[in-house]
């Protein structure tokens, strides 16, 4: 039967009174989109959502929704029962509004009767209401179920899920302000029953102090990774816990005062942990183990309780000598510490090593090192346009653009590569001077950039965006004298611009950042001109360049992340051979070794330095370029320039520039 709704709504009295109610009851092979939907009303006995009495083993019960929004009595519930060895699959059972004066004697869940029934992927969301028993679900092979107990809700005994055959990946959550009075269990299995990955997590305010927790059953030989996870949760007392191959902590906050009976969790009944491990924020899992408060600090040797319990806890195992851990404490900090139990086997201990900083914050330095160096390109733009101005030898008022597109990876501790475009316009002239050519420009330069990151947060992988921006301005000038020795100079000035897109992670979430920086520039050249016959010459040169990049801070989560000023100081010498002068095309080769004295990117994040990330060292450059004048009278004049980097800067730059004369 497939497509039915089924709505019960009651009048004043609560009425109607039915002794027992079946919603959709059929003997199709495929029960599905059914819908119950109750809004009130008295029911003596029992609630019975879907029931399909085929016994085909293809048969399936699918996507089907009980929803009981209110009632003034219902005896029992049971949800989605299908009698064969078939598939229950996606079906959805949500209980709000139900009165407290009148206790559910037991809700059932999933049900598949034969020996291979398979219950996969199905929900059960309980926010209010009086509750004797919970059992999610009953089948040959139960798979990726989900229980949450929410709001208000009250319930005895929550048994959890019997499988014969396999029992993994199903949840229950305790949340809200729910109360659970006596048993819960994860799983009712056999002794050989696979019995894998199930979680029962701990939210909000839930009362537990007379339940006792409950992962694996008994005897129970084929466990692995049953989780307690106590995600945040201040209900602090349990009766009793046993039977989880391990224990995670979750989103607590950190309290020195949290020792001994004042635990953060407090155990009052018998317990045994011994084979149970103790986690905070496991490798698999996004969340952060450990928050602080605004202001808080840890320091070493500050310690906390996890676990208390004046009856022992048992010899746990994987706490023997002290088990040490690393988790995060917030984007930018982790925390080194080692979980350890008591002499007296009574308590779980967490001690705090060292605070430092999360490995994932080296990236935000890289990224400066990085800005700073693509900024820097931009003064090469700069001596070679001077270069370009006064080749074609005319006298008069010029104006000049380039485009410069490059390709460029630093060695800083993550190589990171740049894709980008600089270009520069201006205006200036050329004239004659003392015998020899004077020429100068005035500019405004523009360049845009990109890369990608690549980072991880507790082993999971990402990958960031980031792009660069700057824009400024300056003057240049050079002067040639008569025996082809030239000076030159250059001053600029800008801002520098970086955004960055999904560059780090507290687990749950990503963040990225955006800062500014103004930049200040200058260049000085020194060179000589040598003819080597009518048609060639050679361009022996030394040119310093210095850039200079204001600091700046932003916060990222609550985080402060500061930059230190730049200084980059680069050397450059060189030589140039320039052959068929006498052609409208022209052709030079060049080589040049540069040397970086600085370029130091300082960072300090949640008021701790970062390693410092340096351009400091050698690259070396090889270049060929062309120069097009159509005619010795023509006032354009164009440049086309390839230049390959090895070292310190490892890639390729293509530049292009016009020029026009007066």
């Amino acid at each position: 039967m497939n497509g039915v709704t089924v709505i019960v709504n009651s009048d004043d009295n609560g009425n109607p009174s039915i002794k027992e109610l079946y919603g959709v009851i059929g003997n199709s092979v495929t029960t599905s989109h059914n819908t119950l939907e109750i809004n009130g009303g008295i029911f003596e006995n029992n609630v019975n959502g879907v029931y399909n009495t085929n016994t085909n083993t293809d048969a399936k019960a699918e996507y089907n929704n009980i929803t009981i929004n209110g009632a003034n009595k219902i005896g029992a519930i049971n949800g989605i029962q299908l009698w064969g060895n078939g598939t229950i699959y996606k079906n959805t059972i949500t209980v709000d509004g139900l009165s407290k004066d009148n206790e559910v004697g037991m809700l059932l869940g999933f049900i598949s009767e034969g020996q291979n029934g398979i219950i996969d992927d199905n929900d059960i969301l309980i926010c209010d209401g009086k509750i004797a028993g919970v059992s999610v679900a009953r089948g040959n092979i139960v798979t990726n179920n989900n229980l949450e107990i929410n709001e208000n809700a009250e319930i005895t005994d929550i048994y959890g899920i019997n499988g014969l055959t396999e029992i993994s990946n199903n949840e229950i959550i305790i949340a809200g302000n729910s109360v659970i009075k006596s048993n819960i269990f994860i799983t009712n299995s056999l002794e050989n029953t696979k019995v894998h990955n199930n979680d029962l997590i701990l939210k909000g305010q839930a009362i537990l102090e007379s339940a006792s927790l409950n992962g694996y059953t008994d005897g129970n030989t084929n466990h692995q990774d049953n989780s307690l996870i106590i995600d945040g949760w201040k209900g602090k007392k349990i009766g009793a816990v046993n039977n989880f191959d391990d224990i995670e902590f979750k989103n607590f906050e950190w309290d020195t005062t949290k020792t001994g009976e004042n635990a953060l969790v407090v155990i009052s009944q018998d317990s045994d942990l011994s084979e149970t491990d103790i986690n905070i924020n496991r490798d698999n899992d996004g969340n952060n183990g450990i928050k602080l408060n605004g202001g808080q600090t840890i320091n070493s040797g500050d310690s906390m309780t996890l676990i208390y319990n004046a009856n022992g806890l048992g010899d746990i195992a994987a706490l023997e000598g002290g088990k040490e851990i690393t988790t995060n404490l917030s984007v930018a900090t982790a925390l080194d510490a080692v979980i350890e139990q008591s002499e007296d086997k009574n308590s779980i201990n967490l001690t705090a090593k060292e605070i430092k900083l999360n490995d994932q914050t080296m990236l935000v330095a890289e990224n400066r090192a990085v800005a700073a160096a693509f900024v820097n390109q931009g003064t090469d733009l700069i001596a070679d346009s001077l270069d370009t101005l006064s080749r074609d030898g005319k006298y008069g008022v010029k104006t000049f653009a380039a485009v410069h597109g490059n390709r460029s990876k630093y060695d800083v501790n993550s190589d990171i590569k740049i894709n980008g475009w600089s270009t520069i316009v201006g205006v200036g002239s050329e004239t004659e001077h003392n015998g020899g050519d004077f020429s100068w420009g005035v500019f405004y330069e523009n360049g845009s950039g990109n890369y990608r990151t690549f980072n991880s947060f507790n082993n999971e992988y990402f990958r960031g965006d980031g792009s660069l921006v700057y824009n400024g301005g300056g003057i240049a000038a050079r002067y040639e004298n008569a025996h082809g020795v030239y000076t030159e100079g250059s001053l600029r000035a800008g801002m520098l611009k970086s955004d960055m897109d999904n560059a780090l992670s507290d687990g749950e979430n990503k963040y990225g950042y955006s800062s500014e920086s103004e930049y200040y520039g200058a260049h000085i050249g020194i060179g000589q001109i040598i003819p080597l016959s009518e048609s060639s010459d050679l361009d022996v040169y030394g040119k310093f360049f210095h850039t200079y990049t204001e600091g700046d801070s932003f916060k990222v989560d609550t985080d402060e992340f500061e930059f230190d000023s730049i200084n980059s100081d680069r050397l450059r010498v060189g030589a140039r051979l320039t052959t068929n002068k006498e052609n409208k095309f022209s052709t030079y080769y060049g080589l040049a070794y540069e040397y970086e004295f600085n370029g130091d990117a300082e960072m300090r994040a949640a008021g701790m330095s970062a390693p410092t990330q340096s351009l400091q060292g050698s690259s070396y450059m090889a270049e060929v370029g062309f120069n097009y004048q159509p005619t010795p009278e023509s006032p354009w004049s164009f440049d086309l320039n390839m230049r390959g980097y090895a070292g310190e800067r490892e890639g390729a730059t293509f530049n292009v520039q016009a020029t026009y004369t007066f």
